[in-house]
């Protein structure tokens, strides 16, 4: 039979950050996962305008001036 080793003080705390930076990692990756699926609902019009096609006149006009 096994004994269960008493923590110290340090030792305990340890453990406590230990498993709080593990929840923070799957709390992240969870906010990471509802911002991808939530960026994938968008058109890619509606994040990133195309360019405004310029007439030939347009053109011509632009580099004149």
């Amino acid at each position: 039979m096994m004994e269960k080793k008493i923590l110290t003080r340090e030792e305990q705390a340890l453990d406590w950050l230990k498993s709080e930076i593990e929840k923070d990692k799957m709390e992240l990756e969870n906010n990471k996962k509802k911002l991808v699926d939530s960026i994938k609902t968008f058109q890619k019009e509606e994040i990133v305008k195309p360019p405004k096609k310029l007439t030939l006149w347009q053109k011509i006009k632009k580099a004149l001036l």
